[in-house]
């Protein structure tokens, strides 16, 4: 089993080393991941600070690991039992909610069902949030048109992933988006 740092260390590898990914035209994608977990240090106190029943790490290790790990399995060409063999299943959980369904489109990626799963793990749900503020901040940052899907997708988040313990979490969406 590998260290919180390992693991950090091991996504940050995974995408910019192995797989060479990008985030926009030529920052490594380890950014994106940096901007996401800066996102959760926000919102880190409506965690609580309990630690995970069948896991040595607390929730906020869990989260913060499945913040870095989240497009593991979608973008960096690892399985649900590497992760689990390498951090656990908690974290494996997350990040194996926070993954989009196959699909030739976003709205195909993005499907009721993809929802209703990641629904299912409130954790995973947080860390979604997250990656929703990173992307949609960065977005406004560099006039992306990606803004548009985010606000358009709002709708859904709200339907589908709302935790009245995270309130904070959409209304700060809420604010991204009027902008």
């Amino acid at each position: 089993m590998m260290t919180k740092l390992d693991f950090i260390g091991y996504c940050i590898n995974r995408h910019d080393v192995v797989c060479n990914q990008k985030y926009d035209t030529n920052l490594p994608y380890s950014k994106h991941l940096e901007f996401v977990v800066a996102q959760a240090k926000k919102f880190k106190h409506l965690l609580g600070s309990q630690w995970i029943e069948s896991s040595a790490f607390t929730v906020w290790e869990c989260v913060e690991m499945g913040c870095w790990g989240h497009d593991l399995i979608e973008d960096a060409r690892v399985t649900y039992n590497d992760i689990v063999e390498k951090i656990g299943a908690t974290v494996a959980n997350i990040i194996y909610c926070c993954t989009e369904e196959k699909g030739k489109n976003r709205d195909e990626r993005h499907s009721e069902k993809y929802y209703k799963e990641l629904a299912n793990n409130k954790l995973a749900v947080f860390v979604k949030l997250c990656d929703i503020m990173a992307n949609s901040t960065f977005s406004i940052l560099t006039n992306s048109s990606m803004i548009e899907k985010h606000r358009k997708e709002h709708k859904n988040t709200l339907e589908y992933l709302y935790i009245k313990e995270y309130q904070p979490m959409y209304s700060y969406l809420d604010n991204i988006f009027l902008l």
